[in-house]
């Protein structure tokens, strides 16, 4: 054996073990946490649905909600869509218009801070990913408990963990 082999061997071995788990996530199971607050975006997409639509649990607080990231034709770019309390039956456009908390395109971060598309369900999660404007949408919405909107919610998610595979 070569002088310094089983040295390096110990360095790549400790190096594997100190990766975190969720370095190898994929984006259908990402979990993100913004820097300065409680606020977590949980990637709980079914797998039953095309790997570019995403299912989204919100959580700011005591407001817990379910997101949607759909594809957008006029926009070529993902778009997530936060509805909170809106009726289950027959919504007219109004309807749904007046329960939608936020919506926007949705960008996925690179080491390098260069925008991306968001990554499809089956594929590595980002490592970051911006929602433009999303705190300041929080924060002046009349549906939300003000308490809950100061939150300072922010709009850079870091990846932070991964669900159930």
């Amino acid at each position: 054996m070569r002088p310094g082999a089983p040295l390096l061997l110990v360095l790549a071995v400790g190096l594997a073990v100190s990766q975190p788990a969720y370095a190898i996530c994929l984006q259908g199971h990402a979990i993100y946490h913004t820097a300065n607050s409680r606020t977590e975006l949980a990637f709980v997409t079914p797998k039953d649905v095309p790997p570019r639509i995403h299912e989204v649990d919100v959580r700011l607080g005591a407001l817990e909600s379910r997101a949607y990231i759909n594809p957008s034709a006029e926009l070529d770019q993902p778009v997530m869509t936060l509805p909170h309390q809106c009726l289950e039956d027959d919504l007219t456009q109004d309807d749904l218009e007046s329960c939608i908390l936020y919506r926007s395109v949705v960008y996925a971060l690179s080491a390098g801070e260069t925008l991306r598309m968001l990554p499809d369900a089956d594929e590595q999660a980002a490592s970051q990913i911006l929602l433009p404007n999303f705190s300041i949408s929080l924060y002046h919405n009349p549906a939300l408990d003000p308490i809950e909107a100061r939150q300072n919610a922010g709009d850079i998610f870091t990846l932070s963990g991964c669900g159930h595979e």
